[in-house]
């Protein structure tokens, strides 16, 4: 079976995704995306036609919005092929579940959804996965750190590892990683070995360090009557560093955190009552209440970096 994945490429919530589909399908070709880009990623392959050339076509961890779901809807050959399962709540506030191929859950029995644990969930009901429990495990420490019940629920340090690997190694070295953990033919519990632990070791002492040179790099800003706090970091920071702030007690409501490599800005609430995707929506953005993001224009590209450019003379 040939299969077309599209999924969000910033963490291991989409990583994810690509390496169930991996397991479960013989072929699989994957388009790792932002939700403000997936609308022109799968345009393309539905213009060009190459689309047609799959048996099934996944959308995992995004959303599609208007003209695109229509076109499908209407599509005779494509609407019974293409599945899309996310767990977003501003895309089911937003209707956009109202087509069959449409799968939007929030929370369910096990608790927050991640899109990794709903793709887990079709294809074990689907009979293209079997269900070991070193991939329960794998999905399970995946939904811990993307809905963040790693750290409110559990203090599952593990699940938190989990990311702090992916940063290390990157998305291909991270799907490359779990693929040739996951597929082996022992079942068994989900552990690092101790090259995984290294650079796991390795990444929290990295971390750390950066953190507390980022926190003193801080500037503030009143934004919608709020107090954020603004910063340039690289992308693979956005998590630990609002962690930083919380913990010790930062005087701010939010933390806009400035990727230029990536071209975004990531929000992140640092008191409990804000909520993020609200001000990431009047961005152009999407996302959760605690963490959302925005996409950097070119012209906002430009003018950011002369601020940074001018902070560091």
């Amino acid at each position: 079976m040939k299969v077309l994945l599209f999924t969000h490429k910033s963490d291991i919530d989409g990583m994810g995704n690509v390496v169930l589909a991996q397991l479960a399908f013989n072929e699989v070709d994957y388009i790792l995306c932002e939700n403000f880009n997936l609308q022109e990623k799968i345009t393309k392959y539905y213009d060009d036609g190459s689309i047609y050339n799959y048996d099934k076509i996944f959308i995992t961890d995004l959303w599609l919005e208007e003209p695109m779901l229509s076109k499908i809807a209407n599509d005779i050959q494509l609407k019974d092929k293409i599945f899309e399962i996310d767990h977003h709540k501003s895309a089911l506030e937003n209707y956009f579940n109202k087509y069959d191929f449409v799968t939007i859950t929030v929370s369910n029995d096990k608790g927050l959804c991640s899109g990794t644990s709903l793709f887990y969930e079709y294809l074990i009901n689907n009979s293209f996965i079997d269900n070991k429990q070193i991939f329960n495990d794998f999905v399970e420490l995946t939904r811990q750190y993307d809905t963040w019940e790693w750290k409110t629920k559990y203090n599952n340090e593990l699940a938190h590892h989990l990311t702090l690997l992916f940063d290390a190694v990157g998305c291909e070295g991270y799907i490359n990683l779990m693929f040739d953990k996951l597929s082996n033919k022992v079942d068994s519990n989900f552990s690092f070995n101790e090259f995984e632990n290294m650079l796991i070791n390795n990444k929290i002492n990295q971390v750390q360090e950066k953190l507390s040179n980022y926190a003193k790099k801080v500037y503030y800003k009143e934004i919608f009557g709020l107090k954020a706090g603004i910063i340039f970091i690289d992308y693979e920071y956005r998590n630990d560093l609002s962690e930083y702030f919380r913990q010790n007690n930062f005087d701010m409501d939010f933390v806009m955190l400035i990727a230029l490599d990536y071209g975004t800005i990531s929000y992140r609430n640092i008191k409990d009552n804000v909520n993020v995707r609200l001000i990431a929506e009047a961005m152009g953005g999407r996302g959760h209440d605690k963490a959302a993001s925005s996409p950097i224009s070119d012209e906002q590209k430009i003018k950011l970096i002369k601020i940074l450019t001018k902070n560091n003379s």
